[in-house]
């Protein structure tokens, strides 16, 4: 179809004056068989105001596709007034389907999509391409977007943008999503509101699922604040899926709705209520929720939407830690890691070989995410850290300003980088070469100091730890080291990085997975060496998807094979740290894309990865957790786990206080630690088979000899605490009916102290 000449939608964009109507004929442009519109450059901007396209009786594409490089929207509004409907935009990037900007005020972006004879009606459709649609600007208010597909169509399949579905932004205010959207698919976040000016903007009763990053995003991004006042979220405190009811508490006199979805956003609407003067609700369907999670929303007088609740799952829920305590529930604040002494939980980081996409890596965009989950530890390299990933393309002795950028972010941000040390050596060949073990020549040793002095000239001072390869035992790939060769090399690579960086600590390398029988041969191997004195951590590769109900001996083995590790490190002169490296319990959507086969929903892959976390801890062993953050939909309890974890665990270490519990569930595991400011935590639960939906057993716990001011209770997958109900009874400290659950409840004692 032509774009350009009389009679094309360019000629009438350039040509219409305020008052128009532009429509399609649907001979030209038939609705059972669209047509499509080719643009070799950017349509004219709307500027008249009070123009109509209208295509809702026709089929009409518009194809950014062959527009090039530079930005350009499908439809730039820049005025009042105007209403678009019934298109479809596709491949419009860099850039937006649709652009509402500078100024442009009550637009109405869309209608109902089942008037008209068109295959959207009055709705329109974006999809793939960048972003869906841009609101943003001052004086951009009162905009509505209704009714339209924004990386699907009418079907429901998968036509995503690489970026966000709806970006609003740079004070764009008082503009309204909804109802009638269906945004799915995109690449990062459904809709993302971003700066602290952006305010006013309500989201409701929209379709949103499946969007890779996140429904609702208020966090901001680098540099850059959340919009919509970072209002919370509802806090759910009891639902009943088959009664349709459910209770909760939000900000005074808000708007609340209510979702269901397979994940954590809200595909299907399912309601709304308005809280009460202290921002209590209870909302009673009537009928079953469509479920299985269930999400909501909440939208205070000035017009702010929050982001999605963390989603509930399960027939029914009624959290609780003490049975018959009324005390009032609280939702957990958590802390940025910048505001967060060690707690000595990390994730297992990146190489920064290129994304998905074949882009590099938003490195601040990855800073930005570990320090709002509170991360104080963070492992990265440049290289790839794995033989299978190796960018064969990069030039080895690479350091850019954006890695430079990236470093010190994190530093300033209190967050503890472990440089990985690996090393792929252009001299022994390049991509395909033979795969033989590595460091048997002086020539291949120097190389390598070669290049620790490189990367430590860019990096000392901002780096705690340097870790020496990656997985060395891995036979038959660029890592593979033997054994011996590798006691060797750690002699000569640990005083190059002292001399080079003398304030930094050095960490063996992890070995595979440590179930492994080779795994385990090759790390004992080097912590009965003579090399233990010389480094300052010893790390290993613990769990992988591990649990009672799959590889249940090693499971609960583990314990003792972890100090094995620490009795035989001592025992040749080690005085250092440990560090269980890469802890996984996958979802379905990682387990398909790891190809391991064995996987957990996200509720009991978010509890394992609790009670991994806290066993560890307990025992006085730092931890990372693999692929956090992940971005991956599925994992919402997992992040959010690990991010109430980092706030509580903070400044905790791990000590012996005696606690007595009397209780009818079996196989209880129970830690305890101490804070900097004299407070006491005690962890617990039942080790067994974890399951979505625990109640919970009752239990008494017993501290002989201790008093506190309060105990707290915190649950870290539900993200909520609650004062507990205590009594002395002849000197101790006595808390009953405590709800032991399958995933670690922590009770944190205030000002403790033994009379």
């Amino acid at each position: 179809m032509a774009d350009d000449g009389p009679g094309t939608l360019r000629q009438v964009l350039q040509d219409g004056r305020s008052g128009d109507i532009i429509t399609f004929d649907p001979i030209v442009f038939p609705p059972t068989n669209p047509a499509t519109i080719s643009l070799s450059h950017c349509l004219p901007q709307i500027i008249q105001g009070n123009l109509t396209i209208d295509a809702s009786n026709a089929g009409v594409v518009l194809d950014g596709d062959k527009i090039g490089d530079e930005w350009c929207s499908g439809l730039a509004i820049l005025s009042n007034k105007n209403i678009v409907r019934g298109l479809r935009f596709e491949d419009f990037g860099p850039g937006a389907g649709i652009e509402l900007s500078s100024g442009a005020q009550y637009n109405l972006i869309g209608g109902d999509p089942n008037i008209g004879e068109g295959p959207l009606g009055q709705g329109n459709m974006v999809i793939y391409g960048d972003l869906g649609l841009n609101i943003s600007g001052q004086g951009t208010s009162h905009n509505t977007v209704r009714g339209n597909f924004i990386g699907t169509d009418p079907g429901g399949d998968n036509l995503g943008q690489t970026g966000t579905g709806i970006w609003i932004s740079d004070g764009a205010t008082n503009n309204t999503i909804g109802p009638g959207n269906t945004i799915s698919y995109s690449q990062t976040r459904g809709i993302e509101i971003v700066d602290a000016e952006t305010v006013g903007n309500t989201i409701t009763q929209n379709s949103m699922h499946s969007n890779f990053g996140g429904g609702i995003s208020l966090q901001g991004v680098p540099s850059r604040l959340g919009g919509n006042g970072t209002l919370p979220p509802p806090f759910i405190t009891s639902f009943d899926q088959a009664a349709g009811s459910i209770t909760g508490q939000t900000c005074s006199n808000c708007e609340v709705e209510f979702y269901s979805d397979e994940n954590d956003q809200g595909k299907i609407y399912e309601g709304q209520i308005t809280a009460d003067g202290t921002g209590n609700f209870s909302f009673n369907r009537g009928t079953p929720f469509s479920g299985p999670h269930l999400t909501t929303t909440a939208t205070d007088e000035d017009g702010n939407t929050s982001a999605f609740s963390d989603p509930i799952t399960g027939l029914s829920l009624h959290i609780a830690l003490q049975k018959g305590n009324s005390s009032p529930i609280t939702r957990l604040q958590t802390k940025q890691s910048s505001d967060l002494e060690d707690n000595h939980i990390g994730s297992v980081g990146m190489s920064d070989r290129t994304d998905t996409y074949g882009q590099p890596h938003d490195l601040q965009a990855i800073m930005k995410q570990v320090v709002e989950k509170g991360l104080k530890h963070f492992r990265f390299t440049i290289v790839a850290i794995d033989g299978n990933l190796v960018d064969w393309d990069k030039p080895e002795f690479t350091y850019e300003p954006r890695h430079n950028d990236f470093i010190t972010a994190m530093d300033n941000n209190g967050v503890m980088v472990t440089y990985l040390l690996s090393f792929r050596d252009d001299a022994l060949g390049g991509e395909g070469r033979p795969l033989l073990p590595r460091f048997k020549t002086e020539e291949e040793i120097q190389r390598f100091l070669d290049y620790v002095r490189f990367i430590i000239g860019n990096v000392k001072g901002r780096i705690p730890y340097y870790e020496i390869w990656n997985e060395p035992n891995i036979r038959n790939s660029v890592q593979w080291i033997e054994v011996e060769d590798y006691i060797n090399l750690v002699r000569r690579v640990v005083p190059v990085i002292r001399q080079e960086d003398p304030g930094a600590k050095i960490m063996l390398a992890g070995t595979t997975y440590l179930r492994e029988p080779e795994s385990h041969e090759y790390l004992f191997t080097i912590l009965n060496s003579d090399i233990m004195p010389l480094v300052d951590v010893v790390s290993w590769h613990p769990m992988y998807v591990a649990s009672p109900e799959f590889d249940s001996e090693y499971y609960y083995e583990y314990p003792s094979i972890l100090q094995k590790i620490k009795d035989t490190a001592t025992a040749h002169g080690f005085m250092g740290e440990y560090l269980a490296s890469e802890l996984y319990w996958w979802t379905e959507e990682e387990s398909e894309e790891q190809g391991w086969g064995v996987w957990y929903s996200d509720i009991v892959a978010g509890k394992y990865h609790a009670r991994g976390n806290m066993m560890h801890l307990g025992l006085g062993v730092s931890i990372t957790n693999g692929a956090v953050p992940s971005g991956y939909p599925s994992r919402h309890f997992v992040d959010t786990v690990i991010t109430n974890l980092c706030t509580i665990m903070a400044g905790a270490e791990a000590t012996s206080l005696p606690v007595e519990i009397e209780t009818e569930a079996t196989n209880v595991r129970s830690y305890s630690f101490s804070l900097p400011n004299g407070d006491y935590l005690v962890t617990l639960w039942t080790d067994g088979v974890a399951v979505d939906d625990d109640p919970g057993i009752n239990a008494t716990l017993t501290l002989p000899n201790i008093s506190a001011d309060e105990v707290v209770g915190i649950d870290v997958l539900y993200s909520f605490e609650q004062q507990i109900i205590t009594t002395m009874e002849d000197g101790n400290l006595v808390m009953h009916d405590i709800l032991v659950k399958d995933y670690p409840i922590i009770l944190r004692f205030k000002d403790a102290s033994s009379p």
